[in-house]
């Protein structure tokens, strides 16, 4: 019975056309990020809503990753959060065109016996180089 209903999903899956996945998946990734905005600001979707002059459940709707967001609705959206929402590739290009080096360092613990006793020390292991870029070339 379980190969049936599996059957059966991979056949309702085989018939969702491309257009439709990169739709919810677009939607999904702007809800994730206005919902970290309204956390780094302390603000509800009751406060979203009021701050955009919409009822609750029109915000809960444009949320849902299903609603179909407007430009004008993302531009909105983007102005009362004060943060970019979407991004370009062309923009993120410009915007992000330099290459940000951190250096990280890794400590290991080390038993050191002293006086039958053991005590932990640290010890730096080695630098390793964190790099953080945006790949896309511009043109």
């Amino acid at each position: 019975m379980n190969k049936d209903k599996n059957k059966v999903v991979e056949r309702l899956r085989s018939k969702i056309q491309p257009e439709n996945r990169i739709f919810v998946r677009k939607n999904l990734a702007i809800s994730a990020q206005v919902e970290i905005l309204l956390k780094e600001k302390g603000w509800s979707q009751k406060e979203l809503a009021k701050q955009l002059r919409k009822t609750e459940s029109e915000v809960s709707r444009m949320l849902s990753g299903l609603h179909n967001l407007t430009l004008k609705s993302l531009a909105k959206l983007e102005a009362v959060l004060g943060n970019e929402i979407v991004v370009t590739p062309l923009e993120a290009c410009k915007k992000y065109k330099s290459t940000e080096y951190v250096t990280l360092k890794v400590y290991v613990p080390v038993k050191i016996h002293e006086d039958e006793s053991v005590l932990v020390d640290y010890v730096e292991e080695s630098n390793i180089e964190y790099q953080k870029t945006y790949t896309k070339q511009t043109v």
